[in-house]
């Protein structure tokens, strides 16, 4: 009866763990739509959404890790066996479903990471095409910068305030 119970605390997690990972591809793809769309505010809003979800997801992580380490201990098996080694020593009736559970979970892995990269390169994209904007519309010049008094900073020709300048 323990053992029953601590498979069904652990199949839970990993759907719970598989709910979460859906979130965040969710929020991933929202974010590849965001960049293409060309949506710088609601950039910054999924940036800190994605956040949010990631911390979920590394709790779901533990919570899996602890679910995982008591159905062990309690089937006395040792706590370093990975789920592939814990699938022919689990009841028939729970094998497949955990087994699915797990390779859906790292499928949503793959596809997470794969969309992850896809935006990295989507954003880094964007970051150079900003940039080369920037260049075209000032090639070899950099903005001048002032300080608090008015004084031109680094690289600048005139050490005047401003303010002279203009009486």
């Amino acid at each position: 009866m323990l053992m029953t119970a601590t498979i069904e605390s652990l199949v839970e997690t990993l759907r719970e763990e598989l709910k979460q990972y859906g979130e965040l591809m969710a929020l991933l793809e929202s974010q590849q739509q965001m960049v293409l769309e060309r949506n710088a505010d609601g950039m910054h809003s999924i940036a800190v959404e994605i956040d949010h979800q990631a911390t979920v997801l590394e709790g779901m992580k533990t919570a899996r890790l602890q679910a995982q380490q008591s159905l062990l201990a309690s089937m006395g098996i040792d706590a370093d066996t990975s789920f592939e080694d814990l699938f022919p020593k689990l009841p028939v009736d729970y094998q497949p479903l955990v087994k699915a559970l797990v390779e859906e979970n790292n499928r949503s892995i793959e596809r997470i990471e794969r969309i992850a990269k896809q935006n990295h390169s989507l954003l880094t994209r964007s970051i150079e095409l900003i940039n080369g904007l920037i260049k075209s519309v000032t090639p070899e010049t950099k903005p001048d910068t002032y300080n608090q008094k008015g004084f031109k900073l680094s690289g600048s020709i005139a050490m005047q305030p401003t303010c002279e300048h203009i009486c």
